[in-house]
C-alpha cells in the first residue's frame, strides 16, 4: 500500500490509482493544487501494485547511469511549425511521422478555461495543440488506461510528458510495446495549477476577457532565446503580445516559491532518462555551436534507445540534424533538481491568510518606475532602435 508521508515522494503521475483495479486510490488537491493519492483501507486488498508503479519509489532503487546512445541538436525544415514550437520544432516533427502512420498523439494542451490537461490528437491539426510549453503541471488522470487501450489494438502511440510522467506510464504498462514511442522534457519543476488558474482568471480580469491559452515562448518580436513573450489568446478575439497590464507567467514559474516539493528532490534530473527521446533547447549555441545556431530555435534532443534513433532516421528529409556532445548539451536540469525559494513557506503562508491579489502584488510585481523602463524598452526594439542583446 502507498502511503505519502513526505510529500516530495510523489510527482503526481497517478500511475498508482491507475493501475488500482479495486478502486481503492483516489486523488485529491492540497492547499497547494497538488494532485496526490488517498488510500481507501476498506477497498485496499495490500496486492503492492501501486508501490510497484511508483516512479519516484522505482526510481530511488535503480542505478542512475546515462543512457545516451546519441547527443544531437535538431530543427524542423518547415518554417511555418517551426515559427510555432518554442525551441526547434522537435516535438512536432516527431508527431507528424507518428500522424502519416495513423498513429495517436498523446500530450498536453489547454481546455477552453486555460486549464493544462493531457490529451488525444489524431490529425496534425489536432496534435499542434500540444506544440509550446506550458508552465503549469498537467491534469494526466484518466490518460494512462487509453494509451493501454490503443497500444493493445496495434496502433502507434506517442506520448510526451515530463519524464516522471513518462515514467509512471512505463511502469503503469507493465511490460514494453513495440508500437509506443515516448519523448521527455528537459524539466525545470511543474508549478501548482492552482496559482496557475489563479493567474489565468487574475489576467484574465485585467484583460477584460477570458484568457484561452498562452503562448508562452512566442519567438516576435525578439526571437527565440530566454527573453521570449508571452502571447495571450483571449476568448473575445484579440491577441495580445506582453500586455503591461499583467505580469509574465514565467516570473512566477521560475520565482521557485510555487514548484512541485517533488521537484525539488527530483530523481530525472540527470542524463539516466526513461524515453525513447529527450527534448529541449538547446540554449546558447550562438557561441558554443555557432555552426548551428538560428535565431529561430534550435532543439536539444537526447537519443536514448534504438527506438529512438530509428525514429529520427525516419524523420531526417524533414529536419535539419547536427552531432554535439554530452558537454555542449549540459544544462542545470540534466545535473541538479532545481532547489526551493527560501521564501516558499512564507509565500504560501501569505497566499492562505490574504489570497492570489496579495501575494501577486507582494511577490512578482515591479515598480511603476520599472514597468514603465519596460514599456520604453519594448518600444524602441520594435521600431528597431534598441538591439536586444543575445
Amino acid at each position: 500500500m502507498i502511503q505519502i508521508t513526505n510529500k516530495a515522494d510523489c510527482c503526481g503521475c497517478t500511475a498508482c490509482a491507475s493501475v488500482c483495479m479495486h478502486h481503492a486510490i483516489t486523488l485529491k488537491s492540497d492547499n497547494e493544487g497538488f494532485l496526490y493519492p488517498i488510500i481507501n483501507k476498506d477497498s485496499c486488498i495490500e496486492c503492492g501494485l501501486c508501490e510497484k508503479v511508483c516512479p519516484i519509489l522505482q526510481r530511488k532503487k535503480q542505478e542512475l547511469n546515462p543512457n545516451q546512445l546519441h547527443y544531437k541538436a535538431l530543427r524542423i525544415k518547415d518554417t511555418e511549425l517551426l515559427n510555432q514550437s518554442s525551441s526547434g520544432g522537435a516535438f512536432i516533427a516527431v508527431a507528424s511521422y507518428i500522424i502519416k502512420k495513423g498513429g495517436v498523439i498523446c500530450g498536453a494542451k489547454y481546455t477552453k478555461a486555460a486549464t493544462v490537461i493531457h490529451g488525444f490528437a489524431e490529425t496534425l491539426d489536432e496534435a499542434k495543440k500540444f506544440m509550446g510549453s506550458k508552465y503549469s503541471q498537467s491534469d494526466i488522470q484518466g490518460v494512462f488506461p487509453k494509451i493501454k487501450e490503443t497500444l493493445k489494438t496495434g496502433r502507434l502511440v506517442l506520448f510526451t510528458g515530463t519524464p516522471c510522467q513518462v515514467h509512471g506510464l512505463n511502469l503503469f504498462l507493465q511490460k514494453k510495446y513495440n508500437n509506443l514511442f515516448t519523448i521527455d522534457l528537459v524539466c525545470h519543476a511543474v508549478p501548482s495549477p492552482l496559482i496557475f488558474q489563479e493567474y489565468i482568471n487574475y489576467c484574465s480580469q485585467k484583460l477584460k476577457s477570458p484568457i484561452e491559452s498562452i503562448d508562452m515562448r512566442y519567438k516576435l518580436p525578439y526571437g527565440w532565446g530566454h527573453n521570449n513573450s508571452y502571447r495571450f489568446h483571449l476568448q473575445n478575439g484579440k491577441n495580445l503580445t506582453n500586455p503591461y497590464s499583467v505580469e509574465k507567467w514565467g516570473r512566477l514559474f521560475f520565482s521557485k516559491l510555487i514548484d512541485r516539493p517533488s521537484c525539488h528532490e527530483c530523481k530525472f534530473t540527470n542524463y539516466n532518462r526513461c524515453s525513447d527521446l529527450t527534448i529541449a533547447d538547446f540554449w546558447d549555441d550562438m557561441n558554443k555551436r555557432p555552426d548551428i545556431y538560428s535565431k529561430e530555435g534550435t532543439s536539444l534532443c537526447l537519443v536514448n534507445t534504438e527506438k529512438g534513433a530509428l525514429i529520427l532516421n525516419e524523420i531526417n528529409d524533414t529536419i535539419a540534424l547536427w552531432d554535439i556532445s554530452q558537454e555542449e548539451s549540459q544544462q542545470p536540469c540534466l545535473l541538479r533538481p532545481t532547489p526551493p525559494n527560501n521564501k516558499r513557506e512564507k509565500f504560501w503562508n501569505d497566499y492562505n491568510k490574504r489570497g492570489f491579489k496579495y501575494v501577486y502584488w507582494k511577490y512578482f510585481t515591479d515598480s511603476y518606475y520599472v514597468q514603465f523602463k519596460h514599456m520604453i524598452k519594448h518600444i524602441l526594439i520594435i521600431l528597431g532602435i534598441w538591439t536586444k542583446k543575445e
